[in-house]
C-alpha cells in the first residue's frame, strides 16, 4: 500500500527470525538508516534488537501492536520466553507514550492500551490478502490425503495459549464415537515451544489416538492445499488479538469454529460459530452437527461469504489515508 501510494518502503528484520521464503523481501537491521525525515513502523509483540532500533531511531514512529501473549502461558513451557513477554508488556507503556502514533490490529488490542492511559491509538485491522484461485495444489501436500477421511484442521503457532490439547481432546471424542474416518491435521512450527508441542505430542499417545497429524511449518506455497482439502477449520486458543487463520479458512470455503475470546469476535463478526465454555465432548458432537446438519452448515457458510464480503470490500487506501494525516 506504501509503494502503491509513490512511497519508498522497506521491511528490516532480524534475520535468523525469518522464514526461508520470506528472506527475499526484506533487509537484514544493520542495513537500516532511517533519518528524521522518515517514518518507521515496529510489529510489537516481544522485545527483540528490532525494537532496540526502532526506539533508538530519529524518524517519527508508528508502533503497530499485535498484543503480548500474556507470560503464564509460557511459565514451566519455556521460561526465558515468558521473561521476554513479562519485559515486554512491562515497556509497552514507557515505548507507547515516546511513538507518534499507536496502530493496533483490532479494538481488543487498543482497549489494553488505552487501559495504560496510551494516546493516539487507532485501529488498522489485520489485512488479508487472498491467495490466487487457480493455484494449483502443492503436490507433496495432496498427497497426504490420498486416503478420504473427514479432516479438521487447525494453522497457528504450536504454544501454549493456543489450547491445543483441547482441540486434541474434542477430536479425540469425535473419532471415537462418530467418525473413526477422521484425521486431525494441525499445522504450526514445533520450534514456537518445543516443550509444549513434545506434551502434545505424549497426550496423543496417552489417548492412544490415530490419525493426529503435526504437519509443521507449511510454507505459503503448500498452505493453501491443507485448506482446500480440509473439512473444517477448529480454533480452541484462549488468547487471540485478531486470529486470521480464521479468514483464511473462510475464504477457503471452510466453517470455522472458534471460542468467544480476544479479538474473535472482531475476526469473524457474526460469522462462522463461536463457543463459550464447551466442554471437549460436547465441541466434538458440536463437529459431527455441522458435517451432518445440512440447513446449519448452510447458513454458517452464508455468514461466512457475508463476512467475507465485507472484508474484500475494504478500503485500504482510504484508511490508510486516514491514518496517515498524522503525518503531514
Amino acid at each position: 500500500s506504501f509503494r502503491a501510494r509513490g512511497w519508498q518502503s522497506e521491511i528490516f528484520a532480524d534475520v535468523r527470525h525469518v522464514s526461508p521464503t520470506m528472506r527475499g523481501d526484506c533487509h537484514s537491521l544493520d542495513e537500516c538508516r532511517a533519518e528524521p525525515g522518515d517514518i518507521v513502523l515496529h510489529h510489537y509483540s516481544i522485545g527483540s534488537p528490532t525494537l532496540d532500533m526502532f526506539a533508538a531511531s530519529s524518524a517519527k514512529k508508528i508502533l503497530i501492536y499485535h498484543n503480548i501473549t500474556p507470560a503464564e502461558f509460557f511459565d514451566g513451557f519455556d521460561d526465558r520466553v515468558a521473561a521476554s513477554l513479562r519485559a515486554a508488556r512491562g515497556s509497552l507503556h514507557e515505548i507507547g507514550s515516546k511513538v507518534d502514533a499507536i496502530w493496533t490490529v483490532s479494538n481488543f488490542n487498543a482497549s489494553e492500551l488505552t487501559a495504560l492511559g496510551l494516546k493516539n491509538v487507532r485501529v488498522f485491522p489485520l489485512l488479508f490478502t487472498p491467495p490466487p484461485t487457480d493455484q494449483p495444489d502443492d503436490p507433496i501436500v495432496a498427497k497426504k490425503f490420498a486416503v478420504k477421511l473427514k479432516t479438521i484442521l487447525f494453522v497457528g503457532r504450536m504454544a501454549p495459549n493456543k489450547n491445543i490439547e483441547a482441540l486434541i481432546e474434542a477430536f479425540h471424542w469425535y473419532h471415537r464415537i462418530y467418525n473413526p474416518m477422521s484425521r486431525l491435521v494441525v499445522i504450526g512450527s514445533e520450534r514456537s515451544c518445543p516443550r509444549y508441542f513434545a506434551m502434545l505430542k505424549m497426550f496423543v499417545g496417552d489417548l492412544d489416538l490415530p490419525n493426529v497429524c503435526f504437519e509443521g511449518f507449511a510454507s505459503p506455497k503448500g498452505i493453501p492445499t491443507f485448506y482446500r482439502h480440509a473439512d473444517l477449520f477448529v480454533t480452541t486458543s484462549k488468547h487471540e488479538g485478531y486470529c486470521l487463520p480464521l479468514i483464511e479458512a473462510m475464504h477457503h470455503g471452510l466453517p470455522v469454529i472458534a471460542p468467544q475470546i480476544g479479538g474473535i469476535p472482531e475476526a469473524l463478526n457474526g460469522a462462522g460459530v463461536m463457543y463459550e465454555d464447551m466442554r471437549p465432548a460436547e465441541l466434538g458432537g458440536l463437529f459431527d452437527r455441522i458435517f451432518h446438519d445440512e440447513t446449519m452448515r448452510a447458513e454458517i457458510l452464508a455468514s461466512q461469504q457475508k463476512r467475507l464480503a465485507e472484508v474484500r470490500a475494504r478500503n485500504i487506501e482510504a484508511e490508510l489515508s486516514e491514518l496517515m494525516r498524522d503525518f503531514p
